[in-house]
């Protein structure tokens, strides 16, 4: 599935650049995939990509800010403390083992994971395209890469009813099996999106397919990989119908086990790409549900007579999917904290962290900046479904939620034509019942 070279060692403190092997990295250039301009607006703040795949090495200094970690499990006690069947699953999950244990034994999953979220401005490395994301790993790889479709399908439910709605899985295999289909399923219908690797055999999906890439749920995103020169890599899987898009995958730099940084090549790489932009998308517009989103990413995407005929769109290009989301006023004044802004307005929006099944969840919110008037009601919502429409004055309401897990309020504030002019969201997290 990939090709590594290995660059030894932890990078070398700046020298003049805030991330010294920035500039290595052909994958985040304008020409490739638009993500200094898409920077200028989003940078994934807060936004949660699940990394199915080997683990991820958690003390990793270019990782280690951007970890998920599970509010209701307390570390290292050997108690499943919000009782979802994983012991100690605070940065995420090993699936076959049934616990916290998700350190990498192979590396592919810690170079996919830094693809997506390794921090930008930290004096170390490089970046990744959505550098403040957040990543849960669910370690559903061992350490020679062996897995099989049941652990990938539990692997998905288990991200999904964490709170993850995107999940990268840069995973292939020759065939499906039940499980996984009903996985995907519950994904789309939880409103996550599983972006998946098209896999490396140089072949037509179309003709001969690969899974989870050749899955006919819509929440499947299919990506494949190109080199440097925009041409589609010669391993790389294909399909008119099956694939979706195509991202940067050859000879990619990223974070390595050890501690240190190496170049990989395949469909693998390519996927973390789509998964991180599904990130600066989503904290740009929180408001936007993610089949929205996907489709920003396609529509998108330009068709470069190199990748003519060999997939369903084009060549990624995050800044056009962001433009596309973010038209207008809204462009020019988005800004990098996650929160979104239109004009001079800016929303903040607050809750407790936890509460206990079955009591109220307070959401409350603040507008700030000029232009107040421009706000005639408030819209909430709760896990994506409308939940009140409030007066202008509003900043608080209280709603009653029974079913454990992560949940996600989103507060949009509408103009007198019914237009959004300024959202933010904020997650938090329901426990179940002592």
């Amino acid at each position: 599935m990939l090709a590594a070279l290995a660059l030894g060692g932890g990078a070398a403190p700046a020298q003049g650049a805030s991330d010294p092997l920035l500039d290595d990295q052909w994958g985040l250039t304008e020409a490739a995939t638009g993500a200094r301009t898409a920077w200028t607006q989003s940078r994934g703040s807060g936004v949660l990509v699940a990394i199915l795949d080997s683990g991820i090495q958690l003390d990793h200094a270019d990782l280690a800010g951007s970890l998920w970690r599970n509010p209701a499990e307390v570390a290292a006690n050997g108690v499943d403390d919000d009782r979802n069947g994983y012991v100690d699953d605070v940065h995420g999950a090993n699936i076959k083992a049934l616990n916290g244990d998700v350190d990498d034994d192979n590396g592919h999953g810690t170079h996919v994971a830094g693809i997506v979220a390794a921090r930008a401005g930290n004096g170390t490395g490089g970046a990744g395209i959505a550098p403040a994301a957040r990543i849960m790993s669910v370690k559903v790889l061992d350490a020679n890469r062996g897995g099989d479709s049941s652990l990938l399908a539990r692997g998905i439910r288990y991200a999904v009813d964490q709170g993850a709605k995107i999940l990268n899985v840069s995973i292939n295999g020759e065939g499906t099996s039940g499980d996984l289909d009903v996985a995907l399923r519950y994904a789309g219908e939880h409103g996550a999106t599983v972006v998946a690797s098209a896999g490396n055999n140089g072949r037509d999906l179309d003709i001969t397919p690969s899974y989870p890439a050749s899955s006919t749920e819509p929440a499947v995103l299919t990506v494949t990989a190109t080199q440097a020169a925009g041409s589609l890599l010669s391993i790389a899987n294909r399909g008119l119908r099956s694939v979706d898009v195509a991202a940067p995958g050859g000879h990619i730099l990223s974070t390595a086990t050890g501690s240190g940084y190496e170049l990989r090549t395949g469909t693998s790489m390519a996927a973390p790409f789509v998964s991180g932009s599904l990130a600066l998308l989503s904290a740009a517009r929180p408001d936007l549900p993610q089949p929205t989103l996907r489709a920003a990413i396609v529509q998108s995407a330009p068709r470069p007579k190199l990748l003519a005929g060999l997939l369903g769109s084009g060549a990624l290009n995050v800044a056009a999917a962001l433009r596309s989301v973010l038209p207008g006023d809204m462009w020019r004044s988005a800004t990098r904290s996650g929160d979104t802004a239109a004009g001079a307005l800016r929303l903040k929006v607050s809750a407790k962290s936890r509460i206990r099944a079955g009591r109220s969840a307070t959401v409350r919110w603040k507008l700030s900046g000029a232009q107040h008037e421009r706000v005639v009601r408030w819209r909430v919502l709760l896990d994506g479904k409308r939940v009140r429409t409030l007066a202008a004055q509003k900043s608080l309401l209280r709603k009653r939620v029974s079913r454990p897990g992560t949940h996600r309020w989103k507060v949009a504030g509408v103009d007198a034509e019914g237009k959004r002019v300024v959202v933010a969201a904020r997650n938090f997290t329901v426990l179940r019942r002592r």
